[in-house]
C-alpha cells in the first residue's frame, strides 16, 4: 500500500489542543482578529426534547431489524455565503466561522455537500474553548466526495472554521446540509464513549476474551458504520480475487441503501478493548465515506467502497468468504452491539436456512438457532456470519436474539447476494470475483509487510483485572498516577525482536481530576532504552493536555516522528506537570508476587521495579499497548505476554503452596506433578479460575518437581522449587 502523503491524525495533542479521529492532516486552527462590532454568529437549531426522542427510538421488538439510532437530523442550508463571520488572521488568511448550537445535544455532528477544497484551504470543528478540535481536512483528505461527514463532537455547541489563502468568490466551497443532534449520549460528557453510556448487555463476549483468540486477526475486517450521523450498524471489510486490495465494506441494505448514506457514513476500526476486561476502547481509527456499488433490499445487503483506503496503522484485514450451501459446525458473528467496543457471538451448531420477515426473499437467510457465547443486539446490524474456517457466509439483519434469550438470529446468505440478480448493482459477484475464476470460496489475507506490517503489543492476560492502587501513603496517592511518594515517571517495559517503529502508545486511563481547567496540566511521553536495568533516554513525545483525556477509556497518543527503541524499552508517563488539585490515575493489575512484572517507576529520581516498592511484593503491568510498525514475524495481530510464556509459576521457590496461570484453558483431570524420578505424587490441587491453579505440596520433601499440562493433545510443562521453611 502507498505511503500516504497526509498525516492520519489518530489522536494528536499539542499543549493548546486535542486533534481527533478522522483521517486529516492536524494542525491548529488560525486566530481570527476579533472584530468588537461583529461577535460571532450562531445558528440555533429548534429545541427538540431529548426524551421524547429516545421514546420514539427505543429499540425493535423482537424479530424486527437491528440498527441503533442515536441522533435526530435537522435539515440546514449553512454556508460561508449566508451565515457566519468573514475575517483575516495575523498572517492575512481569510478566515469564515459560525457556532452552530442545539440545547440539550450530548454531541453534534454535521454533514457537507457540494464539497469542492481549493488547495491550501483548512476545514477546523472544535468546541467553543477549543479543548477538542476536529481537522483540518482538506482538498487531500477529502477526495472526490460530495457528501462529507464528521465525527461527533461532545457538547451542544461547536464552532466550524474555514480558512482560505485568497479572498472567497461568488460560489460557496461548501454547504453544511444536516446538524446531527445526539439524544443518546454517543460521547457523553463525561467521555465514556458509548451510547447512552451504558454497555453492550453483560452476555456479550469481548473480542480479546478467550472465546475471540481463533478468530484473530479476522477481527480486523470488522468495522462500526455511522450512518448520516445517527445511525449505527457493523460492517466487514472483503477480500477480491484481483487481490487488489479495494476497500469494499459488505453491510445491510437497511443499514445503507442510497449513494447519499454511503456518502455520508464513518467507518470505525479497531474500536476494541485491548484485552479480555471490559475498557472502552480508543476511538481515533475512523474513515470518512464510500461508494455505492451493489445493493438489494429483498436481499438486505450493500456493498460499498471507501474513499480513502485503510492505512497500515489500522492493521487492516481484508476477509474471505464462502458462497457453499453447507454450512460449518462452528459459526461466528463479530460485531458492535449497542455501538459498543467489538464482541464476538459463536454457535456451535450448523445454521438452518430460513425465511424472515415478508419483505425479504423466502429462504435467503441463515437462521441461527441459539448462540453459545454472546449474542447480537441493536447496532449489530450488517454484522459477518464467519464459518470456522474463517470465511464470510452472510451479514446479519434482525432477530429475536438478545441477553436471557440468544436465539434466533437472522443472517442473509452470501451465496444469494453472490448473482441472485443479473444486475451488477444487485449482486455482490460482479464486484467481488473481477477476474471471473467464479470461486467457490476465497481466502481473507492481511497485504501489508515489512515497514507496513503494524501491531499492537501489551502484557494485559486474561485472568488480569485492571484497577486503580493506592501507594499506601496516608498523604494519598496511587502507583500508577499521581501521588506524593516521589513518583515522577511510570512506565511499562517492552521487548521486541528490534527495528520496529513505534507509532503511538493507547494509555488505559482510570480516572482523571481537574480542579480548573486553566491549569493546563499535561503529561509527556518517553521512550527509554533498557541497557541491562538501566533505562537511557531515546525520544520524547510533546505534551498531552490532562482535560484532553478520556477517563474508563484507551486513549491513543501519536508519536509524531516514530522513534525506533532497541529491543528491550520503557514507555514512559511523565506526572511533574500534573498541577496542584489535578490528578491522573492509569489503570494497572495486580499478580501475585513472583510473576510476570513489566510495571517500572521512576521514584526519588531512581528507577525501580514495581515489586521492589510495592509492600506485599506483589508484579503488575500498566494497562498500556503499544501500536508499532516494522515488525518482523509476527502473523497474528495483538501480541499477549501469555502466548510466549504459556505457564506461569508463584512464588517460585515455593514453601507448601504455588499458583500456576496458563494461556489456555485446561481440566484439571489432565494435571499432574511429578518429582525428578519421574513418579505422579498426590497433592491438594485448587482451581481459582479458568486457567489459575493453586498447588498444595505440604508433606513432601524439598526439590524440584514437575508441573505436566494436556489440553487438546498439547503437553505444557513447568518447574517449581520446594524448599523447607
Amino acid at each position: 500500500m502507498k505511503r500516504f502523503l497526509f498525516i492520519l491524525t489518530l489522536l494528536l495533542f499539542s499543549p493548546g489542543a486535542c486533534l481527533l479521529a478522522q483521517l486529516s492532516e492536524g494542525g491548529i486552527p488560525r486566530s481570527a482578529a476579533v472584530l468588537k462590532s461583529a461577535p460571532l454568529k450562531e445558528v440555533r437549531m429548534p429545541f427538540v426534547s431529548n426524551d421524547m426522542l429516545r421514546w420514539q427510538h427505543q429499540p425493535p421488538e423482537e424479530g424486527l431489524l437491528k440498527p441503533l439510532t442515536f441522533a435526530h437530523s435537522f435539515q440546514v442550508n449553512i454556508s460561508p455565503l449566508l451565515h457566519g463571520n468573514w475575517s483575516r488572521s495575523s498572517d492575512g488568511w481569510w478566515i469564515w466561522q459560525v457556532t452552530i448550537s442545539s440545547q440539550g445535544a450530548f454531541s453534534l455532528n454535521l454533514l457537507f455537500e457540494k464539497i469542492t477544497l481549493p488547495p491550501g484551504a483548512r476545514l477546523f470543528l472544535f468546541s467553543p474553548d477549543q479543548s477538542k478540535i476536529i481537522g483540518a481536512f482538506t482538498a487531500r483528505t477529502i477526495s472526490e466526495s460530495t457528501l462529507f461527514a464528521t465525527e461527533p463532537l461532545e457538547g451542544e455547541s461547536l464552532v466550524v472554521q474555514y480558512e482560505i489563502p485568497a479572498p472567497p468568490g461568488k460560489d460557496p466551497d461548501f454547504v453544511i446540509s444536516t446538524v446531527n443532534h445526539d439524544f443518546l449520549g454517543i460521547l457523553k460528557y463525561t467521555d465514556i464513549r458509548r451510547p447512552m453510556g451504558i454497555t453492550a448487555g453483560d452476555c456479550n463476549t469481548d473480542i480479546r476474551c478467550k472465546a475471540g483468540d481463533k478468530w484473530n486477526p479476522l477481527d480486523n475486517s470488522v468495522c462500526r458504520v455511522m450512518i448520516l450521523g445517527k445511525e449505527l450498524c457493523t460492517g466487514t471489510l472483503m477480500n477480491n480475487t484481483a487481490q487488489d486490495k479495494k476497500p469494499y465494506i459488505l453491510t445491510a441494505n437497511h443499514c445503507i441503501n442510497t449513494p447519499l448514506k454511503a456518502a455520508g457514513t464513518l467507518f470505525l476500526f479497531n474500536y476494541e478493548s485491548p484485552y479480555c476486561g471490559s475498557i472502552d476502547g480508543d476511538v481515533t481509527n475512523s474513515l470518512s465515506g464510500s461508494r455505492l456499488k451493489a445493493t438489494f433490499d429483498s436481499l438486505d445487503f450493500s456493498l460499498v467502497e471507501l474513499t480513502t483506503p485503510p492505512p497500515p496503522a489500522l492493521r487492516p484485514y481484508y476477509a474471505g468468504w464462502n458462497r457453499g450451501l453447507t454450512p460449518s459446525d462452528t459459526m461466528a458473528c463479530i460485531h458492535h452491539p449497542q455501538g459498543d467496543i467489538k464482541k464476538i457471538a459463536i454457535d456451535y451448531e450448523k445454521p438452518v436456512k430460513s425465511t424472515f420477515l415478508s419483505s425479504f426473499v423466502n429462504g435467503a437467510f441463515w437462521k441461527i438457532l441459539r448462540w453459545e457465547y454472546g449474542t447480537t443486539e441493536i447496532g449489530s446490524s450488517g454484522g459477518p456470519l464467519f464459518n470456522k474456517s474463517g470465511q464470510l457466509t452472510g451479514t446479519l439483519s434482525g432477530g429475536a436474539a438478545a441477553c436471557g434469550n440468544p436465539v434466533d438470529d437472522y443472517f442473509a446468505r452470501f451465496d444469494l447476494a453472490w448473482n441472485y440478480k443479473s444486475d451488477s448493482a444487485r449482486q455482490l459477484k460482479h464486484w467481488l470475483d473481477p477476474v471471473g475464476t467464479n470461486p467457490q470460496s476465497f481466502s481473507g489475507k492481511q497485504y501489508n509487510s515489512g515497514e507496513q506490517f503494524c501491531s499492537v503489543f501489551n502484557h494485559l492476560m486474561a485472568d488480569d483485572v485492571h484497577q486503580l492502587v493506592k501507594t499506601g501513603n496516608p498523604s494519598g496517592g496511587w502507583w500508577s498516577g499521581t501521588n506524593k511518594d516521589g513518583i515522577t515517571e511510570i512506565a511499562e517495559k517492552f521487548k521486541l525482536s528490534g527495528g520496529e517503529k513505534l507509532q503511538g502508545v493507547y494509555l488505559g486511563v482510570g480516572k482523571k481530576f481537574q480542579a480548573n481547567s486553566a491549569n493546563n496540566s499535561y503529561i509527556t511521553l518517553r521512550v527509554y532504552n533498557l541497557k541491562g536495568n538501566s533505562p537511557v533516554f531515546l525520544a520524547e513525545k510533546d505534551s498531552v493536555l490532562l482535560k484532553n483525556l478520556a477517563s474508563n477509556a484507551m486513549n491513543y497518543i501519536r508519536f509524531n516522528t516514530p522513534p525506533t527503541p532497541a529491543d528491550s524499552f520503557l514507555i514512559a508517563v511523565t506526572l511533574g506537570n500534573v498541577r496542584q488539585g489535578d490528578s491522573l490515575i492509569l489503570y494497572q493489575t495486580l499478580r501475585p508476587a513472583g510473576s510476570l512484572n513489566t510495571f517500572w517507576m521512576k521514584r526519588n529520581e531512581s528507577w525501580v521495579r514495581f515489586p521492589e516498592v510495592e509492600p506485599s511484593k506483589k508484579s503488575g503491568s500498566l494497562v498500556m499497548e503499544i501500536l508499532a510498525c516494522n515488525v518482523g514475524g509476527p502473523q497474528t495481530d495483538t501480541v499477549y505476554y501469555n502466548q510466549k510464556f504459556p505457564v506461569l509459576v508463584w512464588p517460585n521457590p515455593a514453601v507448601s503452596r504455588f499458583s500456576i496461570q496458563t494461556a489456555d484453558d485446561f481440566e484439571v483431570d489432565r494435571v499432574a506433578v511429578y518429582n525428578l524420578r519421574g513418579q505422579m505424587i498426590r497433592c491438594e490441587i485448587i482451581r481459582k479460575y479458568p486457567r489459575h491453579l493453586e498447588f498444595n505440596l505440604s508433606g513432601h520433601p524439598s526439590g524440584i518437581y514437575l508441573i505436566r499440562l494436556e489440553n487438546g493433545g498439547k503437553i505444557e510443562t513447568a518447574k517449581v522449587m520446594l524448599v523447607s521453611q
